[in-house]
């Protein structure tokens, strides 16, 4: 089997600034549907867990359809939908894509044009965060008229690694570590390292990611890193947050 582009073999690890042997990591879960770069400052999910569920509305539309499209780096669209489909049709429609599959989605309702067609992830997409649908309302005929798609609940998958942001409430608003290697991850939360969830050489199928828990580190290398992020991880030796040198404790 061919080695993927951008896989491991191709990356180099974050380099430490000083003391490299000082240098501790983990290997960690990383939530479904993520890009995230060499460097970046990581916090782990510690809200329930939680399935996705999407739902479509439709409006105005007197005939003609729409097409639905989903995923994540590698996206597939469906084949034409009816503007009046009923939710099993829709249903139908979503789980022929290859993203998807049978036993993935289920969704209730409808049909569109008198109620909305509730989408819940289910089987190997269920228990976390999913893209939101994209929608094509081009071949609909009548006036105004449109199929939106809204988020319901947004997917948690407890225990998995996201990008840290300071106003986030699932957990992720705690750093954890500095991710070693640029990875992404498809909608089952596959691992691949690279700016695409395009899977790995030799059929390799990771699940987890590895994270600096304790070392030296550029701050210019980083990203994502703030005041907070700075005393929650270590604290800063030299210099700034954008440019100086953080020592990260592993506390």
């Amino acid at each position: 089997m061919p080695i993927a582009p951008y896989d491991i073999y191709t990356q180099s690890e974050l380099t430490p600034s000083m003391f490299p042997e000082r240098m501790l990591k983990a290997a960690l879960p990383v939530a479904a549907n993520q890009h995230m770069v060499k460097g970046a400052v990581v916090g782990l999910v510690t809200s329930n867990s939680a399935s996705d569920v999407q739902t479509l509305t439709q409006s105005s539309a007197t005939g003609g359809s729409f097409t639905i499209t989903f995923g994540f780096g590698t996206v597939y669209t469906t084949a034409p939908i009816a503007y009046n489909a009923s939710a099993a049709t829709v249903q139908a429609a979503l789980q022929a894509l290859p993203n998807i599959g049978a036993s993935n989605v289920t969704c209730t309702g409808g049909a569109l044009g008198s109620a909305g067609v509730v989408c819940n992830f289910t089987g190997a997409l269920a228990n976390q965060p999913q893209p939101l649908m994209a929608i094509n309302n081009a071949a609909l005929t009548g006036s105004g008229a449109v199929v939106t798609v809204a988020h319901t609940t947004q997917g948690v998958a407890n225990g998995t690694l996201e990008p840290y942001v300071s106003t986030n409430t699932d957990g992720s608003q705690t750093p954890v570590g500095i991710l070693v290697l640029e990875v992404s991850t498809d909608a089952q939360g596959n691992v691949s390292f690279g700016p695409l969830p395009t899977g790995n050489g030799f059929g390799a199928v990771r699940h987890v990611a590895p994270i600096a828990i304790s070392g030296y580190f550029n701050t210019a290398d980083l990203t994502g890193l703030d005041a907070n992020a700075v005393a929650k991880l270590g604290r800063l030796i030299d210099g700034t947050t954008s440019s100086g040198v953080l020592c990260v404790t592993g506390a």
